[in-house]
């Protein structure tokens, strides 16, 4: 039976690690805790009444904060230090909040300013360090970051096999080899993102972005699945209309990648992409719609005879949304949504590999103070639906039925920090799909956990 079904699975939940480690990459500001919104307005007028009232003046701060209104954050904040210039941690967040506008020297005015006393508690110094590195690294010409995971992962359905030994052939029912069924297995894996950013500094605010992405896993059993991915992406982002429409720009890219399947190329993509980022709501609601094109060739080997039957043309379009659903508790919560529609077009002799994808993918990012480490904890629950609707029927599986699958996901990554920039990363994810015919059906659960450095 050909493993091409497989691989394909196996390259989605590669996706998935991919996509964890570019986001994980991001330098993300951390929030006050606040008030609800429904105070906001009644904390407003209590200000405007009595001015001097710092208390006051620190709970509209916490809710200004909250509705993404940092102008008026940073007032209340400002008139509490000219009460009592001696608190470093008002300071702090004040510096913390012109570091979400951009403006960078008010920042490092404030957080310099908060570690200048004797009595400055470690928490403070931790993290205004945090943010002083990370000014440095924005205001530079050429911007570096990365992410980098070692682990092991494991995997209830290691080889994607169906769930069932009766599956279909010649659209009869047949029973399949007890090797070919869903088995466990484990893997090393090596996982890693790097992104660099030249600003041009041409006062408008145009950059050039470039991003690797890369994966290495070792299976334990199944040394078919052994597998090697790299990715590039390249392109200019600019600014649209700076003084008219401040913050939207838009990104052309280029794209490339590789990858191997059980030591043999398998795979080899070349295409681009545009997106439009647009802050609706700056840090409440930025939406970034987007069209990719990809034109993949795969490559047959002796373990995978028929996987240039798959040759073709991706296309995906789409939208991502992403921002700041508020603070409770301590607790920042934020939302990351990406709806799709993929197309991919295989030779058109092959028309049971060409199929519509509708699909959707959620994140909730959680970050919050945990028992130590001064970097906050984070955790993300993820779901994930995919709706696939087959061109033809495969007339080796079934000549009388186009297949119809229906993916679902779900799963939860914990970031725990150990020292620094370093830590710890354990993310779970279950996976299925409901198929129309039976050799598609498959469930699985995985596990993967290892060590992370960020830089």
């Amino acid at each position: 039976m050909a493993f091409s079904w497989r691989a394909g699975n196996l390259l989605r939940c590669v996706a998935l690690l991919l996509l964890s480690a570019t986001e994980l990459t991001r330098a993300a500001a951390q929030p006050l805790e606040t008030a609800t919104d429904r105070d906001y307005d009644v904390l407003f007028q209590g200000v405007l009444h009595d001015p001097s009232n710092l208390d006051l003046s620190f709970r509209f701060a916490e809710a200004a904060t909250r509705r993404a209104d940092y102008e008026a954050a940073i007032g209340a904040l400002e008139r509490i230090i000219f009460y009592n210039p001696n608190l470093p941690r008002v300071r702090l967040e004040l510096g913390v909040l012109y570091f979400r506008l951009g403006s960078y020297e008010m920042a490092r005015s404030y957080l310099e300013s908060a570690i200048t006393g004797p009595d400055v508690p470690p928490e403070v110094r931790f993290r205004v360090e945090g943010f002083l590195a990370e000014i440095d690294r924005r205001q530079s010409v050429q911007q570096i970051s990365g992410f980098v995971q070692l682990g092991f992962r494991h995997q209830s359905n290691a080889n994607a096999g169906p769930q069932s030994q009766i599956v279909r052939a010649f659209g009869q029912d047949a029973v399949l080899s007890r090797q070919f069924i869903n088995r466990p297995d484990w893997n090393f894996f090596a996982l890693g993102a790097l992104r660099w950013i030249y600003d041009f500094e041409n006062q408008r605010g145009d950059t050039w972005e470039t991003s690797l992405a890369g994966y290495i896993a070792r299976q334990f059993t199944f040394s078919q699945l052994h597998l090697s991915l790299a990715e590039v992406q390249t392109g200019p982002r600019l600014a649209v209309a700076p003084d008219l429409l401040p913050g939207v720009s838009i990104r052309p890219y280029v794209l490339a990648n590789g990858v191997q399947l059980g030591n043999q190329d398998y795979l080899s993509t070349i295409g681009g992409g545009v997106s439009l980022s647009v802050p609706v709501f700056p840090g409440a609601l930025v939406l970034e719609p987007f069209t990719e094109f990809r034109n993949r060739r795969f490559q047959n080997s002796a373990t995978y005879p028929v996987a240039s039957q798959q040759v073709g043309q991706l296309w995906s379009s789409g939208v991502f949304a992403q921002g700041t659903l508020g603070a409770v508790g301590g607790m920042n919560i934020g939302y990351q949504i990406r709806p799709a529609f993929i197309r991919n077009d295989a030779r058109s002799r092959f028309d049971f590999n060409s199929y519509d994808q509708v699909a959707i993918d959620a994140g909730f990012p959680i970050e919050f103070e945990g028992p130590w480490g001064a970097r906050r904890w984070a955790l993300v629950p993820t779901v994930g639906y995919g709706h696939y609707t087959y061109d033809q029927p495969n007339l080796i599986v079934d000549p009388f039925t186009k297949r119809r699958d229906d993916e679902y996901r779900a799963g939860a990554l914990v970031d725990v920090p150990v020292y620094e920039q370093a830590g710890v990363t354990v993310q779970f994810l279950y996976s299925k799909i409901d198929s129309n015919i039976p050799n598609y059906n498959t469930r699985n659960f995985s596990v993967a956990f290892g060590p992370t450095l960020r830089f």
